[in-house]
């Protein structure tokens, strides 16, 4: 009877913590919507447009992270190399940069 407890505290343990893990990296995404470049405050829109050095914008988003609120653009250059460009909500730029995968860690 004793074993039957263990396994099932056992159990309970590692569903919560394999709940904690999953709830842990839905939050790295839980606060970014893709948003259209139309919808998005005009300069914010002026500041993508003028860091687009001859790229095409292939998607847009706003971010919430610890409070603030920004907007990232996805940039396809013509050369095919991918670049983000991060906007903060004023339209000040905040970095220009190589494109991050999916999988990787901020």
């Amino acid at each position: 009877m004793n074993r039957r407890i263990i396994a099932a505290i056992a159990v309970i343990i590692g569903l919560g913590a394999f709940g904690a893990l999953v709830y842990g990296g839905m939050d790295k995404e839980e606060n970014k919507q893709k948003v259209a470049m139309t919808d998005l405050p005009p300069a914010v829109q002026k500041t993508i447009q003028d860091n687009l050095a001859g790229g095409t914008v292939t998607e847009t988003a706003k971010e919430t992270k610890d409070g603030k609120t920004y907007y990232e653009a996805q940039v396809q250059k013509s050369g095919g190399e991918k670049v983000e460009i991060r906007v903060g909500e004023d339209g000040s730029l905040i970095g220009v940069g190589k494109e991050k995968e999916e999988d990787d860690d901020d």
